[in-house]
């Protein structure tokens, strides 16, 4: 099998859907598939093993090119030649951006009678946050429609892969009728508890993820200034972002002993094994793979519950998510679990097995599925949608002649009500 892999960001290391692809790529290397990765160029350019890179220049977005920047992205310019060349025996094109190239390559590719699998890794919301967009009436719900007309057309990508049950809920509601399939992106397995801690008298709370609005780190920063624990307390934020200037300000004008750091992988796993607690702020999170590798290291999670935050979904106890945007009752569940030690460090193991069911080879093994599956359509009316981490499936073959068939509003409304009682249980 060979497959194609086009994502703009490949090489950047701070960006979570960066890293998801390469460790995508590093698992089918392992399986003996052939890869060809279609991406923009970069300084810090580093294979993940004998991939093939298929570099485009970047594009420069006016206006607001410093913002893309900030949230650790590039934005690659396609040439039609390259792409036809790239695609050149390649039996699935996966897409992991609906930007330039990730469309171009889904035309390219359908012209040449090659699947596509599209991935709903960006949601509408996380654009019309950052593009300031987030008051402005019908702002987001414009953006599904003209992300779902201009990339995600039925008559070029047929599949789309949804890192949780959140977005393909949000998907059928904003009608999107394409199959489903609903898989986590996957923690790597080195991220594990390997020691016990709090030996001193420090208490060490972390977060990782850009440095952005709808990430909300400045809710945890406020939610630690008002704890009865705040002179014990040590807050890491990992990442980067167009926030971290002011996030440094905040932190310092409310007396928060805060660290903003950038992290390699190791240095990371050291963080989980010596945190106490790590919280996902987040108002919008397509899953939130670094809350699982957290966990996975033992870190026991606070989470946002907020309506577009999808890792809620990891949360084991309703008492271990808090009110989105809500400092004080943040800081209430911080200074719940500082009280209790002997009980948060039973929850650590229990959150640790927890995660493993959303281990990077149970991700692979799922994306294989996908890929076999696309390649048997052999061109009918196939239907899915299908949660491959909690079992959940529905299928069905039109043997209407229309080549365009796509699920009536009625099939599609009682999907779309199960999925959100699946959301709610």
């Amino acid at each position: 099998m060979h497959i194609a892999i086009v994502i703009d960001c490949y090489f950047d290391r701070g960006n979570g859907t960066s890293v998801s692809a390469r460790n995508c790529v590093r698992e089918l290397l392992k399986r003996d598939i052939k890869v060809t990765v279609l991406c923009a160029k970069a300084d810090n350019a580093q294979k993940v093993g004998d991939e093939t890179i298929v570099e485009f220049d970047v594009c420069k977005i006016p206006i607001y090119q410093k913002t893309i920047e900030a949230q650790h992205a590039l934005l690659a310019e396609p040439y039609d030649g390259r792409i036809c060349r790239a695609l050149k025996g390649v039996d699935v094109v996966h897409i992991f951006m609906p930007f330039f190239l990730g469309t171009r390559c889904a035309h390219i590719a359908s012209a040449m009678s090659i699947p596509v699998l599209g991935c709903y890794h960006l949601s509408a919301q996380n654009i019309t946050y950052n593009a300031h967009l987030k008051f402005l009436p019908g702002a987001t719900s414009l953006t599904y429609d003209v992300l779902k007309r201009v990339h995600y057309k039925r008559s070029l990508i047929r599949d789309i892969y949804c890192p949780s049950r959140m977005i393909a809920h949000i998907l059928l509601m904003h009608g999107y009728k394409q199959s489903l399939h609903i898989i986590s992106n996957g923690y790597d397995p080195v991220f594990k508890k390997t020691s016990d801690i709090y030996e001193n008298d420090k208490i060490i709370i972390n977060s990782v993820g850009r440095l952005t609005k709808e990430k909300r780190q400045d809710v945890i920063i406020k939610a630690i200034a008002k704890s009865k624990y705040k002179d014990r307390i040590v807050l890491y934020l990992a990442g980067k972002g167009s926030k971290e200037n002011s996030y440094i300000r905040l932190a310092k004008r409310l007396g928060v002993d805060m660290n903003v750091v950038y992290l390699d992988r190791s240095e990371l796993i050291k963080l989980h094994n010596n945190s106490y607690l790590y919280i996902q702020a987040s108002d919008v999170e397509t899953e939130g793979i670094a809350c699982l590798e957290a966990m996975a290291c033992g870190a026991v999670p606070i989470i946002s519950n907020a309506h577009m935050c999808a890792t809620k979904h990891f949360a084991l106890h309703s008492g271990d998510l808090f009110k989105h945007g809500n400092a004080k009752d943040l800081s209430r569940k911080i200074d719940y679990w500082i009280d209790r030690k002997c009980e948060r460090n039973r929850r650590t193991y229990e959150y640790a097995e927890h995660a493993k069911k959303y281990s990077l080879e149970k991700h692979v093994e799922s994306l294989i599925s996908i890929y076999e599956y696309m390649l048997a359509r052999n061109g009918d009316n196939r239907y899915l949608v299908q949660d491959y981490n909690d079992y959940l499936k529905f299928e069905f073959v039109c043997n209407d002649e229309k080549k365009n068939f796509i699920p009536d509003r009625i099939t599609v409304c009682k999907l779309s009500k199960l999925l959100r009682r699946c959301l709610k249980s």
